[in-house]
């Protein structure tokens, strides 16, 4: 989903990964409040409703993008709309985000309706949404994505095919290769994903289908675009993602980004241990101590400055910090390899 918050006046601890995640979740709520009451392929649906879902559509932004600049705006109909989701529903549910293909599967094995009962599963709901599947009812405490039962069929023979298991792993393993590369650097130019995604693509039904690559690293990232209007892939955590547009971002074979990954690991390991064992039982209620861990480590990652560290803990704490804790965060302040620099961390 698109970082639209502009962080550079808050103090830091208003910008943790925890309040950054709740800011961009709350205004995906205000944004599905706001869409069509009915889903293209429910028979309520008319040719009313046909330019409502195509604005709020990944088409309408494809279509602008467009390389044809004498293509004339025209008026979309439902079964022009119906017939152009169709078209790519095969390939598309193969690409889908990780978390929208898991939101599908329960849609599908629940007869078409299931309750979103966790709050971060509404990003991966207005992704499909957007892609004119489904529609979410009652958005709020009590929302439900509703699959209509025309497609619950489709998504179950889908399943079911070889075509799709073999996408699907290449989705995977892509999506692993991208959280390790955020985790690592803090942001990644998509243009390097997207590449190596088409590569493992040749030769299965979504070849050469850039569309629907551009499509997943929407639905399953937090993203900018950067001074030149390319698109870049952010860390959730990244508070103030100006800070690298104008970076040069080196990509690593599979190889090279396993060994880091496992190497960055062994590091923070330790530190997140220790660092979990002095919060437990003196976080807020509202965030758990692991997410509390994580907030700093994010945070350590950013560079931000020792006594902003120390007020962020004391945030995150019912009571004042102990000699245990600052020295807990002081071990990890320092020892965090910072992102798009790993040449000054300790990692070998």
């Amino acid at each position: 989903m698109m970082r639209q918050t502009d962080t550079r006046s808050l103090q830091w601890a208003d910008k943790t990964m925890s309040v950054l995640r709740a800011d961009q979740l709350e205004a995906c709520e205000k944004d599905l409040a706001g869409l069509p009451s009915h889903c293209l392929f429910e028979t309520e649906c008319s040719d009313l409703d046909a330019e409502k879902l195509y604005d709020i559509s990944f088409y309408a932004e494809e279509d602008r993008k467009s390389a044809d600049r004498t293509h004339h705006p025209v008026l979309h109909t439902v079964e022009e709309l119906r017939n152009r989701v169709l078209h790519s529903f095969g390939p598309e549910a193969a690409l889908l985000s990780v978390e929208e293909h898991d939101l599908l599967v329960r849609a599908m094995l629940f007869g078409g309706r299931t309750p979103l009962n966790d709050w971060n599963e509404l990003i991966p709901a207005r992704g499909l949404v957007r892609r004119l599947w489904c529609r979410v009812e009652n958005v709020g405490s009590n929302a439900t994505l509703i699959l209509p039962s025309r497609l619950c069929a489709t998504v179950l023979m889908l399943l079911a095919g070889d075509n799709h298991r073999d996408i699907r792993t290449i989705v995977e393993q892509v999506h692993d290769r991208i959280e390790n590369t955020l985790y690592l650097l803090g942001a990644v130019q998509a243009s390097g994903p997207a590449r190596d995604m088409l590569s493992l693509l040749k030769g299965t039904v979504a070849e050469d289908r850039s569309d629907l690559v551009n499509r997943f690293l929407l639905s399953g990232y937090d993203y900018v675009y950067n001074r030149s209007g390319s698109l870049l892939l952010i860390h959730p955590g990244l508070a103030e993602p100006e800070r690298m547009m104008d970076i040069s971002y080196t990509e690593m074979d599979p190889d090279s980004l396993s060994r880091a990954s496992e190497s960055i690991n062994d590091l923070e390991s330790p530190l997140y241990e220790q660092m979990l064992a002095v919060l437990q039982g003196a976080v807020r209620p509202e965030i758990s101590p692991e997410d509390a861990v994580e907030d700093l480590i994010i945070l350590a990652k950013q560079e931000v400055p020792w006594k902003d560290m120390l007020d962020v803990l004391s945030s995150l704490l019912i009571c004042q910090s102990t000699p245990e804790m600052r020295s807990a965060l002081k071990n990890l302040s320092d020892r965090v390899p910072r992102w798009l620099d790993l040449s000054t961390s300790q990692v070998q």
